[in-house]
Order: C-alpha cells, then structure tokens, then sequence
C-alpha cells in the first residue's frame, strides 16, 4: 500500500500483480510525508530513498525493550551501513502498521486502510491492479516454491489453498486479492488496472493523476526456475485444478470476465 499526499492517491497493493515493481516506480514521484509500505526493498535496490515519513514512523514502535529500541538506533542511523538500515526501517514500519492494517500492511484490505485514513479515502483518487486468477495462481506457485529442494506439485499447492493448509508457509496466508480492493463485496476502488493491459492502464491512471511516467518499472521479483521442461511439467491445470481456483476466486472472475484455462 502506499498513501500520497503529494498526488493525492491510494495505490492498494494485490498480490502477483506486478504490485513491488509498480510501488518501487511509484515511490520515485511521493513527497517527503508520503507513505511506502509496499515494495520497499524493490525501491531500495533500485537505488529510491524511503520518503522522510516511512523513515520517521519505522523508529516510532512503543513499548518496546530498551536492547531493541538501542539495536533500531544503530540501524536506523546508518551505522551498520546503507542496507541493514533500509531492512531495519522495512521490519519496523511493516510492525507498526500491522496494528492498524492487519497482518500484511503492504496487502492491506481497503476495509482496513478506509478505517485508518478515512480523510485521505474519500477524496483521493486510488487504484489497484487486478489478474487473472488461474495465471496468477501459477505465478504464485513458482514464486512460493522458489527456494525449496522439494516443492510440492502445483496440484497440491491449489488444493492446499482451497482448504487454508499452509503447506509449510508455502501457501500465502490470504491467497484472495479481492478483499484488498472491495468493501462489501463491491468495488471500492476508483481505477482498476488489469494486469493483461499493465502499461496503457497504468499509463492512463497515472497522467489523471499529474505523473509523467516514463515507462519504466522494474523487474521487482525475478522467479527462480528449475528449467522450462519442469516449469511446464509441474504446472498443468487439470479439469479438477481449473474448477477449484474458479470456486476459489469467483467473485474476481465474475466481476471481471476472466476465463480459465482451454482445455
């Protein structure tokens, strides 16, 4: 998520939408008492400093014991070096906003950041970016089963989603996007980008908003593969597999027309 006074919007952060590689473009146009909590190490490795207010609030947790709050310090003033700081600033930020946007603030559910901004939801402009369900979810297997010797197949990664079995903490704790940018089951959201038409939508979203982009975003999470011949192995939809993410993500795929898989 990421709040902007200085252009006046909300952009909401859905998962495996390109969302850590938009917010660490974005985070190059936000003034200095704007807030950042998604794509922050994509930013930081892009060479994009965190904006004042993102560095001020990591060091404002309270209640916390005095070895820790002495350990932030050094951390946060850059002693220890440039990267344990940003990583220390991320920690710290995603902590305290956890308490006002649940567990993952960077995902944070519109309900949530309606309730903790309210001024800033009713009159800035936001927007999201949304995906089809069955690409996504084999996005999500690559991305969740990267660094794992033994992987699960993609079979058992979707059946684990539809019956909430972490899998290891392979499984995403909210695989469902549609909560982060819908209020009662209605869209509550003012732009709605597509994935499928990343660069036009996100183009016009942005000139409505007064930013010049100029194209770029970065590559935010590059996939670590074990070769193509088993990327097209171990992700295949069944019938089964096309009927579960169809139940799973019904709302999205209603809203917005998306189709599975041909068979």
């Amino acid at each position: 998520m990421i709040l902007s006074h200085r252009h006046h919007f909300i952009f909401l952060h859905c998962r495996k939408t390109a969302g850590s590689s938009i917010s660490a473009m974005l985070a190059r146009y936000l003034g200095p008492e704007d807030l950042q909590l998604s794509g922050l190490k994509e930013a930081f490795d892009a060479g994009i400093p965190y904006t004042t207010r993102t560095c001020r609030e990591a060091g404002m947790l309270p209640g916390r014991r005095r070895l820790i709050r002495m350990e932030d310090r050094l951390h946060l003033t850059g002693l220890l070096g440039p990267e344990r700081r940003a990583k220390r600033i991320r920690k710290r930020i995603h902590s305290l906003y956890s308490n006002r946007l649940g567990p993952y603030p960077y995902h944070a559910r519109a309900a949530a950041v309606a309730e903790a901004f309210p001024d800033e939801w009713s009159s800035f402009a936001k927007f999201c970016v949304v995906r089809n369900p069955w690409d996504k979810a084999v996005s999500d297997y690559y991305w969740r089963t990267r660094n794992t010797d033994t992987p699960p197949s993609f079979e058992a990664f979707v059946k684990a989603m539809r019956d909430g079995e972490p899998l290891g903490g392979i499984v995403p704790g909210e695989p469902d996007n549609w909560p982060l940018y819908t209020i009662d089951d209605q869209i509550a959201v003012d732009h709605v980008i597509r994935f499928e038409n990343l660069t036009e939508d996100l183009g016009s979203v942005l000139s409505n908003l007064g930013i010049a982009w100029d194209g770029w975003i970065p590559h935010g999470k590059k996939r670590v593969t074990r070769g193509s011949s088993d990327r097209s192995a171990v992700a295949t939809y069944t019938p089964e597999l096309t009927r579960i993410i169809g139940d799973l993500f019904e709302k999205e795929i209603e809203a917005f027309g998306y189709e599975g898989p041909s068979s």
